[in-house]
């Protein structure tokens, strides 16, 4: 009998489908609101059914049963209207159904037959004329809810109703009920929230007034607070929170929502949850929620990337894991189930490139011990803060967990652990084959190919090397392990509070090939010194000229072209000139090098440098090691740098394979320009790999290149005008309709103490005068200033022996900057917030590379 008339959701979740016909739109908010972990106080519902049976003596007892089961003794309820489609985006019913507050249990059945009564007033029928609903056997459910002793109450829009705009939500709170919002219109305080970072800006109420419940008489009572005008009714700790859980309802529930909330003793309650109607014209503001981050990959693909470079990383790296998550052994079902992920690992805002977080977060959810392993995954990536996700994970079952998710996590240990022993191998057997195609195809003269052979050649690159990338995705994963195994070990065994000791232990490793281009020109820059003549020809503006008259260091000058001329800085980049095409850029480096002082100069006392660091930080580690403890500390550490060493240089690798995808795609460029197909050579990388390819093989979509060309230099010359976007962003619905990108903001000021703090990479104390530099076209001329920069790619090594210290705004413990600068004996810090924003050119700092700290001591 009290399933026929009454449903109890309130208090715990529920798998029950239950019909909306019997519950109506209110109740059905609520139980989806339990079901998706928010707290909600107990209520129940008394059904449609009920209405159409009337207050018999069954329905009564199903009543009483119900009430007695579910609200807790002697409480207040509310008692509510829950028409079939209230509360829904396109009919609302708002104040057209009778609510009563303040209801004891004996008032209950009087309480419900009135609002049962309210649905045939004449302004609700009126509403269901003008809305075209049925006038006719009107029936309507009610829920019935404790009522809860607010201490402060209100109402949050998850989307700003008079902008709006998606990425803010807006809080309206004041002291006691919220009938004194609604109702009695007082003055509310305001918190208006960015989604992205949770910052907040507030308006607080210019009196504080309120209904506070009064239990003697049942009721509320208006109160002002005159001792203290403008207290606040939410801390900041509790706007966030109420954020927070009001995200997790958007998300939910698909659209921006209109929430009422209470706050009382022991925390915030979620009262109710529907669409915000008036932001229906402006279309599907919220749902299909995307979270995107671009914290380390900056570090490659700064500022605006053109189209082609994109579309070719982004088919590299959906290849690359496709291939890294099937040598892992995720079945080849599910691989095909997530092939979305796979294909959309990255995206491309106002031509920035950025990580799909979420994605990133899918991909990692398909290996088992996700939660162990997403940390690692962050830390790797440098993202700055975790994820949140649309509903807390449910609790496996036993079966679930002893006979699905442990065989399964006890495989990929298996599959792990047989990587990681031939680790060395592996490595082997792809730099072998690498080298092999490598050297034959560096000795092709791409310029005299056919545009059909430069398509064919570029697909040989991904058959013969993406499709075999199998080794660098294993042993980064093999990295992300043993790297933040050695950390959390140093911390917890070693004490080290400052975080940089697993970084003192990782210098000097030797044979990391990124370092060996800078170390190859100061033996360069070291003979020649010798040498005055030979100076003052490297000096002279025409130096690649005038260095001919010297055959040797002319002769080595071409060898490091030929060997390492494919390196520029953003060397990821593909529209970017190598020093191939621009060797003055090489010259500028060597006589930065002139500059230097004899033992900067030698490699020798460098490398011995390097091992007396890494024999400091050994002493100091094993010193507070136990001796049981000792063989799996080494081990660990043993593979943390075979790990390092390995992921450098087969990053290495990488940018040899972009150095000849970047002199196929150029050789294309100029065909096109030949053929009078692009007014310039270089208006290539305005087009996508596959629009290129597509008009070789008669398979293009349109064939009008020079058009598809203007069009996106416009839109990319527009992208160059604006503001750099934040580093973290939301987007709802379709990514780029409706989503306003928020300029990235400028930096807070550092604390008064003048410091500036970040992750402390390489160990090292020095004060110095400050350079910024922010792209190859600045003044690239350095004599041991410390170096300033927003990022940092491989293509800036050569400038390393040229400075003291680095300095680097983005960027993570595992960026290449702080792998080859931690090689090279150099002190640095990355992740420093707002960096180039608060120091230029000329002013002096002291930094410790060992702590992250960085204080300001003079500004130019």
């Amino acid at each position: 009998m009290s399933a026929t008339f009454t449903i109890v959701p309130g208090g715990s979740r529920s798998d029950a489908k239950l019909d909306a016909r019997l519950i109506g739109g209110k109740a059905e908010g609520l139980l989806k609101l339990t079901n998706i972990g928010q707290r909600v106080p107990p209520f129940y519902v008394i059904t449609t059914q009920a209405h159409a049976a009337g207050l018999t003596a069954k329905v009564i007892e199903a009543i009483r049963e119900t009430h007695a089961r579910t609200i807790p003794a002697g409480s207040f309820v509310a008692v509510r209207s829950s028409a079939v489609g209230e509360d829904a985006a396109d009919a609302s019913f708002a104040g057209l159904h009778e609510s009563y507050l303040f209801v004891t249990e004996e008032k209950l059945l009087e309480a419900v037959e009135q609002v049962w009564q309210s649905a045939h007033s004449e302004r609700a029928m009126t509403y269901r004329r003008e809305k075209g609903l049925p006038v006719d056997g009107i029936t309507i459910a009610v829920v019935v809810q404790q009522m809860i002793d607010a201490k402060a109450s209100g109402v949050v829009f998850t989307a700003n109703p008079t902008s709006h705009d998606v990425h803010e939500l807006v809080v309206s709170s004041l002291f006691g009920l919220g009938e004194g919002l609604v109702s009695a219109g007082f003055d509310a305080d305001t918190f208006v929230v960015q989604k992205s970072d949770l910052t907040i800006k507030e308006q607080l109420a210019y009196k504080s007034e309120a209904i506070l419940f009064d239990r003697d008489r049942g009721t509320g009572t208006h109160a002002v607070n005159v001792e203290d005008p403008h207290a606040r009714s939410l801390s900041v700790h509790a706007v966030r929170e109420l954020a927070q859980a009001s995200m997790a309802i958007e998300r939910a529930f698909g659209k921006p929502q209109d929430i009422e909330f209470a706050c009382n003793e022991s925390g915030l309650y979620i009262l109710q949850s529907r669409p915000i109607t008036t932001l229906k014209e402006h279309g599907p503001a919220a749902g299909h929620r995307l979270l995107w981050d671009n914290s380390n990959i900056v570090e490659s693909f700064s500022g605006v990337t053109s189209p082609l470079t994109f579309s070719v990383i982004r088919r590299a790296y959906a290849i690359v894991y496709r291939c890294f998550a099937e040598v892992m052994g995720i079945p080849a079902s599910t691989i095909r189930e997530n092939q979305a992920v796979f294909e959309n690992m990255l995206g491309l805002f106002r031509g920035q490139v950025y990580y799909n977080l979420l994605n990133w977060y899918a991909l990692v959810r398909l290996f088992p011990g996700f939660e162990y392993n997403r940390a690692y995954m962050e830390s790797m990536m440098g993202v700055r803060e975790a994820a949140q996700f649309d509903e807390p994970p449910q609790p496996a079952s036993f079966a679930r967990r002893y006979f699905v998710e442990l065989p399964a996590l006890l495989k990929l240990v298996g599959r792990s652990a047989a990587n990681f022993i031939r680790i060395k191998n592996l490595v082997r057997e792809f730099e072998d084959n690498f080298r092999e195609h490598y050297t034959r195809w560096s000795a092709i003269d791409v310029k005299s190919l056919r545009p059909d052979e430069l398509m064919n050649l570029y697909r040989e690159f991904e058959d013969r090397v993406l499709w075999t990338w199998r080794p660098p995705i294993i042993n980064d994963f093999f990295v992300m392990i043993f790297y933040g195994t050695l950390k959390k070990l140093c911390a917890k065994w070693c004490g080290d509070e400052s975080g940089s000791l697993q970084n003192d232990l990782l210098t000097g490793e030797g044979g990391i090939e990124s370092a060996e281009p800078a170390k190859m020109l100061l033996r360069l820059a070291s003979a020649a010194k010798k040498d005055v003549a030979l100076v003052e020809a490297i000096r002279a503006d025409d130096a690649l000229v005038r260095i001919r008259e010297f055959p040797a260091f002319a002769g080595e000058i071409d060898r490091y072209l030929d060997l390492y001329g494919f390196r520029c800085m953003n060397e990821l980049k593909l529209e970017e000139h190598s020093l191939r095409d621009r060797p003055e850029f090489l010259m500028t480096y060597v006589r930065n090098y002139l500059e230097a002082s004899d033992e900067t100069l030698d490699v020798a006392r460098q490398e011995v440098r390097e091992q007396a660091l890494r024999a400091d930080a050994e002493q100091r580690a094993f010193a507070k090691l136990s001796f049981f403890q000792r063989p799996l500390f080494r081990f660990v550490l043993r593979c943390a740098r075979l790990g390092v060493k390995n992921r450098e240089n087969m990053r290495f690798a990488r940018t040899r394979i972009f150095g000849l995808v970047r002199e196929v795609v150029r050789a294309m460029g100029h065909r096109l320009h030949e053929e009078q197909l692009l007014d310039a050579p270089d208006d290539v990388f305005y087009l996508g790999l596959d629009e290129l390819w597509d008009y070789v093989k008669g398979t293009a979509l349109t064939t009008d290149l020079r058009g598809l060309v203007a069009v996106r230099k416009r839109e990319f010359d527009a992208y160059r005008a604006e503001p750099v976007i934040d580093e973290r962003f939301e987007t709802f619905g379709m990514a780029y309709h409706r989503n306003a990108f928020r300029a990235r903001q400028g930096a807070e000021e550092p604390p008064n103490d003048g410091t500036l703090r970040g992750i402390a990479c390489s160990p090292g104390t020095i004060t110095g005068t400050v350079k910024v530099l922010r792209s190859p076209q600045d003044d690239l001329r350095l004599a041991g200033e410390i170096l300033v920069a927003e990022r940092t790619d491989p293509g800036w090594v050569p400038l390393y022996p040229s400075i003291s210290g680095l300095l680097i705004e983005r960027g993570s413990i595992l960026s290449h900057s702080a792998i080859v600068a931690r090689e090279m004996g150099i002190p640095t810090i990355v992740g420093i917030r707002g960096l180039t924003a608060l120091v230029k050119t000329g002013d002096v700092v002291t930094m410790d590379g060992s702590t992250g700290v960085v204080t300001r001591v003079a500004v130019s």
